[in-house]
Formats: structure tokens, C-alpha cells, sequence
């Protein structure tokens, strides 16, 4: 009886070591079993034993986690197509964990899709807790536009290139109609979440993405206050992250504001007043940001200042612009009595006519352009000056802008073509009157943004023809800026600063600020946005976008 229970039990016991578990299985069928798993359960897993983290977060090749990237679904990075990268050291708070772009990154191989995945769970995690901290949105904020900057592509001219893992890459050279699953990812999570309307706050103690310091600059020098730096690099890290947010704002350009409720409205109104204060206060423009929507950030070691994009500037642009064309009849723009574009507009070479630009043409710049123009009557300006003037700082009262104040809206239409640098510069009276940008050129990503040249013409309604020179070239930060000016009868008359909104040669088009072009005391200043459309329209149809 004793002898046959301890052979039970030896029995049972060899039985349950013999027992097939998940680990005796292959790692290659582990690995497909997970792909039906959350990351976050992944995650969980990992933490059970030394063979479940290797398997993990360090495996032999890169398919666990480009599968559970691809699945979500998001837009395969193998076909991103790259964006001008920022410069080194331009003062800005930067995620070190965050890269700008991840097509061609020279991280390990894979790596970015673990990294990206990781970041974008991150993101819509603190996207849905409501949580202001700056830190945090920083973070959030950053992998939202990197979601943009790798979108699918409506088309892709680099058939032939390997992906930045070294594999091929597996694109086509014919238009791609597929909508891209990171901006449908990113409207959904803009839109349940709405973090664009969550107000930054400073972050708590710690909280900050920027990187640690070597031990021996954590230690307090002599002299200095410590919580002093710690403020200024939290206010820092504020404003960055305020940045962002606009940028988004910019992006969206109120095609969520779709609510026709009194409260709805209300809200518009007052959006529109606080954009109207920051874009027609003249004091904004000055020599220093080139008369244009941008900034000036400190260059770490260097006397030196560096210029960035304003994205606040450009958000209010976009608002002010957007709301007037929303203004129009249906029987003359009627297109914009719907959101203005989705985010499927921000797409790289989603632009009209992209695919069939010339090589070299990166921006898109070749072709026909729709640029609508907002100014003030200056002479309501003039007549309400005594009661409204300003205070030495600060933005207009709101109440300036209150009725009967309105802007006007004028259409002009452009047909540009590139041309040579040494022609661009053979002719100096054509030849804006800026100041040198700091640094002169990007840093390796440079070769596949040069700065291109470009001349054509314009015509308003009911304005003689007119001639356009002017380039296009990136910032400090990689953004794309636009310069021109536009010549009537040989004389520069005005002169023009644009930022690309969303990817290069995307359909989301230029937003900018026009003024003289000689920039002279009581010179006028307003916003505009100019987008591509067909070459094949009629000359002189103003009435779409495309």
C-alpha cells in the first residue's frame, strides 16, 4: 500500500515536470502566440522569468516587435520618407529618448520598432489621464508629430532605396490610396482625448524628458542657485511643450470644431478674437525674426541666437485665415463650410501634382498655388487708434476686434517654377532684405534639403500681373521655411514669411505672414495660406482647394 502511494507520487510529480508549458514550445511559435497579446501584457510577461525578458527585449531578430507594430495597425516605417532634421545644440528641451525621425535613423537595426511602439502606448496613455505636467505632454506631444513625420506616403519615389534596417524596402512607385493608420491613429486619440485643449502646466519634480547631467555638474557650484535653474529649465520645458501643442493645433487646423451649439459658437468667437490680437499686433514683427512667425532660442556656449518657428504664430494664422474662409458664401468657397482638410493633409507628397514634380523638387514647389491673403482696413485701424490703442505690452484688447471690425480676404493665384541659384542671385534689387540666418546650413540630413529657388508670377481678381522670386530652405529646428517677395512694374512691393504645415510637399500647404517688402515704419502685416492645386484648373477659378 505505502509502496504504491510513493510510486503515485514519484509518478506525479515526473508527470508534471514532463508537462508541456508555453517555454517548451519554440521561440518562433512564442512569438506568434504573443502577437495576440497587448504591448502592455507583452510588457507583463517579460517581468516572469529571465528566458520571457530576452525572448522580449532581446531577441535574435526584430520580427516580435515589428509585428506588434505593424498589427496595431500603424504605417510601416520602412516607407516613411525622410524629414530635415534639427541642429545640434539649438537650445530647445528636447526628449532624448524621442527621436526627430525615424526613417533613417542609425540606431541598431529594429531598434525603432520596439522604440516606437513603446513611445506611442506612452503617449496615448498620458493623452487619456487628463494630466497636465509638461514633462509628460512634452513627451506625448513629440511622438504625436513623429507619428506625422512618418506617415505612409500618397506616393513613393524612392523604389529602389533599402529601408533603414537594411532590408529592402518593400514600396512602389504607383499612387498609394490607403489611408495612413498613424493619422487615423492620432485623430482618434486627438479627438476622445481632446489633449489640445489641456492648458501645460510646470512639471513636477523630476518629471523633466531632458537628460541627466555628468555627476560632476549635479553637484551645486559655488555661487549658484540651484532652484533658480531648476525654474528656469522647467519654464523652459513649458514653453517647448506650448510649442508642440500649437504645432498640433496648427496641424488640426479646426477641423475637429465641428459643434454648431450656441456654445460652440461662443467658443469660436472667442477663438477667433484672441487669434485676430496675436496676428494683427504689429509690434511682432521686427528685424529679428525676419518680420515672420518665428522665435529665437538661446545657442548653448555661444553668443549667439537661433531662429524657430513660432508654432503659436501659427496657429493663430491658421485660425484667423480658416475662420474668415468659413465666412464665405457656399456658392463661392464652399469647401470651406467643412473642416478645412482631415489630418490626411499633412501626408508627404500628398500635395496636388506631387508625383509628377521634378526630381530635385523636395518641397513641391513647381506648379500652381492658391493663396488667400487676410488684411485689416487700415483706415478702421486709423479712425479707432485713440480709443484702442495698445498698452506698451500686450495684445490688443479683445474688444478692438468686436464688430464692426472684419478683415478682408483677397484669392491670388501663382505659377512657380525653380530656377538656378546663380540666377536667383544674379539680380540683387529682387533679393529680400533679410538678415543671415544662424546657423547657415543643417547638419548631414542638409543633402536632401537644399535650399531651392524659385520665380513665377501672380494675379488677384482684380489686380494687374505680377512677378514672384523667392526660396525655400529649412530652420534651425528642420521646419521648412518659405521667403519670397512679389515685384509690380520692377519694384518690390511686398515680401512674404511661410512655413510648411505638416510633411514636405504635404497638401496641408504654407502659412505665413506678408508685409512690405522694404519693411518700413507704418508697413501693413497680415497672415495668409497658399496650397497647391491643379495646374489643369482654368485660369482664374478661385472657389476650392483642389
Amino acid at each position: 500500500m505505502g509502496d504504491s502511494s510513493l510510486e503515485t507520487t514519484v509518478r506525479c510529480e515526473r508527470g508534471f515536470r514532463d508537462k508541456p508549458t508555453l517555454h517548451s514550445l519554440p521561440a518562433e511559435v512564442i512569438e506568434r502566440v504573443l502577437l495576440f497579446s497587448d504591448p502592455r501584457d507583452i510588457s507583463r510577461y517579460a517581468q516572469t522569468c529571465s528566458f520571457a525578458r530576452k525572448l522580449v527585449y532581446d531577441p535574435e531578430d526584430q520580427f516580435l516587435w515589428r509585428e506588434l507594430y505593424l498589427g496595431r495597425p500603424f504605417d510601416d516605417l520602412r516607407k516613411a520618407v525622410p524629414v530635415p532634421a534639427p541642429h545640434p545644440g539649438i537650445g530647445l528641451p528636447l526628449d532624448p529618448a524621442t527621436p526627430h525621425a525615424v526613417a533613417g535613423d542609425d540606431a541598431p537595426a529594429g531598434l525603432h520598432w520596439r522604440l516606437e511602439l513603446q513611445r506611442r502606448t506612452e503617449a496615448e496613455i498620458i493623452a487619456a489621464s487628463g494630466d497636465g505636467d509638461a514633462a509628460l505632454l512634452h513627451r506625448a506631444f513629440s511622438t504625436f508629430l513623429a507619428a506625422v513625420d512618418t506617415a505612409l506616403p500618397v506616393t513613393d519615389l524612392n523604389i529602389d532605396a533599402p529601408g533603414p534596417d537594411g532590408t529592402d524596402s518593400p514600396v512602389g512607385s504607383a499612387p498609394d490610396p490607403s489611408p495612413s493608420e498613424n493619422l487615423r491613429w492620432l485623430e482618434r486619440v486627438l479627438r476622445q482625448t481632446r489633449v489640445l485643449d489641456r492648458p501645460v502646466q510646470p512639471p513636477l519634480t523630476g518629471a523633466s524628458p531632458a537628460p541627466l547631467a555628468p555627476k560632476r555638474e549635479l553637484r551645486p557650484m559655488k555661487g549658484r542657485d540651484t532652484r533658480v535653474d531648476a525654474d528656469a529649465a522647467a519654464d523652459a520645458l513649458v514653453a517647448e511643450a506650448h510649442q508642440l501643442r500649437c504645432r498640433l493645433r496648427a496641424a488640426v487646423a479646426l477641423a475637429h470644431e465641428t459643434d454648431a451649439s450656441a456654445e460652440g459658437r461662443a467658443r469660436m468667437a472667442e477663438l477667433r478674437r484672441a487669434s485676430r490680437c496675436f496676428v494683427y499686433d504689429m509690434r511682432r514683427y521686427a528685424p529679428g525674426t525676419l518680420w515672420g512667425p518665428y522665435r529665437v532660442v538661446p545657442t548653448p556656449g555661444k553668443p549667439r541666437r537661433t531662429l524657430v518657428v513660432n508654432w503659436e504664430h501659427v496657429e493663430h494664422i491658421m485660425n484667423v485665415v480658416a475662420l474668415k474662409l468659413r465666412d464665405i458664401p457656399h456658392s463661392c468657397l464652399g469647401f470651406y463650410h467643412k473642416p478645412l482638410f482631415t489630418l490626411e493633409a499633412l501626408r508627404p507628397n500628398s500635395a496636388v501634382g506631387a508625383a509628377g514634380r521634378p526630381v530635385h523638387d523636395w518641397a513641391g514647389v513647381t506648379g500652381k498655388w492658391r493663396r488667400f491673403v487676410c488684411f485689416m482696413d487700415y483706415r478702421y485701424v486709423l479712425l479707432n487708434r485713440l480709443t484702442h490703442v495698445p498698452p506698451a505690452r500686450g495684445p490688443h484688447h479683445p474688444s478692438f476686434f468686436d464688430a464692426p471690425f472684419d478683415e478682408a480676404l483677397r484669392p491670388v493665384e501663382l505659377h512657380l517654377a525653380l530656377i538656378p541659384e546663380r540666377e536667383y542671385f544674379a539680380d540683387a534689387s529682387q533679393i529680400p532684405h533679410v538678415l543671415p540666418l544662424h546657423p547657415p546650413a543643417a547638419d548631414g540630413a542638409h543633402g536632401a534639403f537644399p535650399t531651392l529657388y524659385f520665380e513665377g508670377r501672380s494675379h488677384g481678381p482684380h489686380a494687374s500681373v505680377a512677378t514672384i522670386r523667392g526660396n525655400v530652405g529649412t530652420l534651425a529646428d528642420g521646419a521648412v521655411r518659405w521667403q519670397f517677395v512679389t515685384t509690380y512694374d520692377g519694384r518690390m512691393q511686398w515680401s512674404a514669411e511661410g512655413v510648411q504645415v505638416g510633411h514636405a510637399c504635404s497638401a496641408a500647404g504654407i502659412a505665413g505672414i506678408w508685409t512690405g517688402a522694404h519693411h518700413e515704419r507704418d508697413d501693413p502685416a497680415g497672415p495668409f495660406w497658399m496650397v497647391k492645386v491643379d495646374d489643369e484648373l482654368p485660369e482664374g477659378i478661385l472657389n476650392s482647394l483642389h
